[in-house]
């Protein structure tokens, strides 16, 4: 009879047993973790970034739009400012200019009439002695001729006294009137004598325009 050795009285656990009816099941030592399931899509947080985003392109089309029209409207007052200074310019050139062209004519206008008022008074003194002696002729003649007559006389005070004076004593035969004129005017016998200052006068001022 042969003895049982130790390997004979150890269970196999190399080769299973197998019994009737029992289902033997192979477990993988080295198991593969499970497919990963795609996450779920969280919809409101993209609609937030959407629009998020188009906020963002529209502000900055809007700043650019802004800077545009503001950076436009500073140069069309900047054009603006430019044409008025230029146009200014021209005109208080343009005003100057015929101001000065007035004071021109106004000191030569001035200096004529200054001009004109010294030679007419030159020649108005003159004139006015010559015209006083042949009127001083006339009277004497006049009242050499007849003692009694009586010689009207009218016109400016300023040249009856001069005439007077020239006159002495004869000039008790004058009666005077006096009157806003350049002349004297004597009338002797329905005969009128003048001096003929007014028309020396206008003749003058005709010559000296």
């Amino acid at each position: 009879m042969r003895q049982a050795s130790l390997s004979d009285l150890l269970p196999d656990f190399g080769t299973p047993q197998i019994h009737s009816g029992v289902t033997v099941t192979h477990v993988d030592p080295h198991p593969h973790p499970p497919l990963d399931m795609p996450a779920p899509v969280d919809i409101d947080k993209l609609v937030a970034m959407a629009v998020a985003k188009a906020e963002d392109a529209l502000e900055a089309t809007l700043t650019a739009a802004h800077t545009e029209a503001l950076a436009a409207e500073r140069q069309a007052l900047a054009d603006e400012a430019r044409a008025m200074v230029e146009t200014l310019g021209t005109d208080l050139g343009t005003a100057i200019a015929d101001r000065a062209e007035k004071l021109e004519h106004r000191l030569y206008d001035l200096m004529g009439d200054a001009v004109a008022r010294i030679v007419s008074g030159l020649l108005s003194d003159e004139l006015q002695k010559r015209s006083l002696a042949a009127l001083e002729r006339v009277i004497r003649d006049t009242l050499a001729d007849a003692e009694a007559v009586r010689i009207s006389v009218r016109g400016p005070l300023s040249l009856y006294e001069p005439l007077k004076a020239a006159l002495g004593t004869r000039a008790a035969n004058l009666d005077f009137a006096e009157a806003a004129s350049l002349d004297l005017t004597m009338t002797v016998n329905d005969t009128v004598v003048e001096t003929r200052m007014s028309e020396w006068s206008a003749a003058l001022s005709e010559v000296l325009a």
